[in-house]
């Protein structure tokens, strides 16, 4: 966790894993000044079975129009590629779960993906009628996009500005794990050399893959050096 502190009562709780993460490659990292906040509404992360309120290093990172605030800038990804005119978008539970808590039982979200692997990415904003289970209903899409393709919300946090950095996990609820929490983005990276492995979701394909790197140093946002370029 990122507080110096346990939130709550004294008293002997349930045992809870904490994993340190090093997502920065050697120590040339740089930060901005404090002053930035994470939405805990906003903010879950569903790779993290258990504990899907406290955010892993390495998550990335984008910034809502509305507020301003940062979340993570994907939901997850997709378990198929899909074809030209699918209704169906497949992902892991968690994801999906996460799709209904954040955006409701319907919506949209955008796919982020080329349609075959290495090619040019897609953007595509997909409305959704129903999701349950591992399976998104949606009307049918107009690309086509392969397995690992990105699930985003369309708040403006799709794109990625930065991530969670080396270190403990950020809470964003409150000691009770289930009121939402509004918390400091205690060290936001905005440059140094990146094990880009570690940065989540990490999807397969190479050209998405380039994608996230090139939404990391867009718009002079960051100076990012990424060590799979080497």
């Amino acid at each position: 966790m990122s507080e110096s502190y346990i939130p709550g009562l004294p008293g002997v709780r349930t045992a809870r894993t904490a994993s340190h993460r090093i997502v920065f490659k050697q120590r040339s990292e740089q930060y901005l000044a404090g002053g930035k906040q994470i939405s805990g509404a906003n903010s879950r992360d569903p790779g993290n079975t258990g504990d899907v309120y406290n955010l892993r290093p390495g998550i990335l990172m984008g910034k809502r129009t509305s507020g301003g605030l940062y979340t993570p800038a994907a939901l997850g990804l997709t378990t198929n590629a899909e074809a030209v005119g699918s209704t169906a978008v497949e992902a892991a539970a968690g994801v999906v779960t996460e799709l209904v808590r954040r955006v409701g039982a319907s919506g949209t979200f955008k796919l982020i993906g080329p349609a075959t692997a290495g090619g040019v990415v897609n953007i595509e904003t997909v409305t959704y009628s129903a999701a349950s289970g591992t399976t998104i209903t949606v009307t049918a899409i107009a690309n086509a996009f392969v397995a690992s393709s990105i699930i985003a919300p369309t708040d403006g946090s799709e794109f990625p500005h930065t991530f969670i950095p080396d270190g403990w996990n950020v809470q964003v609820v409150d000691s009770d794990l289930t009121t939402n929490l509004d918390v400091e983005f205690p060290l936001l990276p905005i440059s140094g050399v990146v094990q880009a492995s570690q940065l989540l979701p990490w999807p397969g394909d190479a050209s998405l893959r380039q994608w996230i790197i090139g939404q990391l140093e867009s718009q002079g946002m960051g100076k990012f050096v990424f060590d799979l370029n080497f």
